[in-house]
């Protein structure tokens, strides 16, 4: 199991807090829960290229290695977009994230930058 170390910038921010724990579950491979939230014609870019359906996006997270740490440093959200970044294993990323309404309880759009 993932060992995860959560940042401190989401104490008062529900929105913030949904932007990080999208990101924990991208770097955990937590389909179970990106299959709640992922919008079904959600796209992400990766470094791996651009994928255009979440059933897709499940399929490609799912083949991924499980690192033994996830290190969220800053998170941060506005309006319909939210942001994060930190280190999963010895690699660094950032993902931003585009939600389908400020609910925020739906994903449009991911992208996702490492290395």
């Amino acid at each position: 199991m993932t060992q995860v170390k959560r940042s401190s910038d989401c104490g008062n921010s529900p929105k913030s807090r949904m932007v990080e724990d999208i990101a924990v579950a991208l770097e955990t491979r937590d389909t179970d829960f990106l299959l709640k939230i992922l919008d079904p014609d959600s796209v992400w870019n990766h470094s791996g290229g651009t994928i255009t359906t979440a059933e897709a996006t499940l399929d490609q997270v799912g083949r991924l290695d499980i690192p033994a740490e996830v290190a969220v440093d800053r998170v941060m959200s506005h309006g319909k977009v939210g942001a994060v970044n930190g280190t999963s294993g010895e690699q660094r990323f950032c993902h931003v994230i585009e939600f389908t309404s400020v609910k925020c309880n739906r994903v449009r759009r991911i992208e996702s930058y490492c290395g």
